[in-house]
């Protein structure tokens, strides 16, 4: 059967309606969810909102994700875990960003603390926040340090660092510099 651009088949032949195909039946929420969870890892949460933008009805997604999470597909304690441990290392965040990121994902206070005293054993808050600042440093070539010691600050801020880390690394990085105000 001849082909369309990208690997398609032109209108009009087989597949819908005008081509002679039945349509294929749409997946139950079980399949979809499998699918989904096939392509990448997701929280309970974030499942059953991907679940309801693809119109499957509420009670349909409540009996479905029980048994995913019953048949170990889903599990929120090891979703937090993995995704606070990889952006860590990856990105170089701190804490308070990664719970900000895990909340903002539905997952459970319980699993974000528990995540989170985890990737702190993993990997030292302290050395994410220098490697962090060394990376950023490389931009900030030319501009006036205070200016510098500032943005440095404010970005690691943003990386979810505790004001104490931030400190430390400005003044491993800025030590000339007078000390940082409270307002500063």
């Amino acid at each position: 059967m001849p082909q369309g651009r990208g690997g398609r088949r032109p209108r009009g032949e087989g597949g819908g309606p005008e081509g002679g195909a039945a349509p294929a039946e749409r997946p139950s929420a079980w399949e979809a969810a499998i699918a989904l969870l096939a392509m990448r890892a997701f929280s309970t949460h974030e499942l059953a909102q991907r679940l309801r933008r693809r119109g499957y009805p509420a009670d349909e997604i409540a009996a479905v994700l029980p048994r995913l999470t019953a048949a170990r597909y889903l599990d929120d304690a090891e979703y937090a875990r993995a995704w606070a441990q990889s952006r860590a290392r990856r990105l170089s965040l701190g804490p308070a960003r990664l719970a900000r990121e895990l909340r903002a994902r539905g997952v459970q206070a319980g699993h974000i603390s528990a995540a989170l005293t985890e990737a702190a054993t993993e990997a030292d808050p302290r050395s994410l926040a220098e490697s962090a600042a060394v990376r950023r440093l490389k931009g900030l070539q030319g501009v006036p340090a205070a200016a510098a010691r500032r943005r440095l600050a404010a970005f690691l801020a943003r990386r979810g660092f505790a004001t104490a880390v931030i400190i430390e690394v400005c003044r491993r990085h800025f030590p000339h510099l007078p000390e940082v105000s409270e307002g500063e």
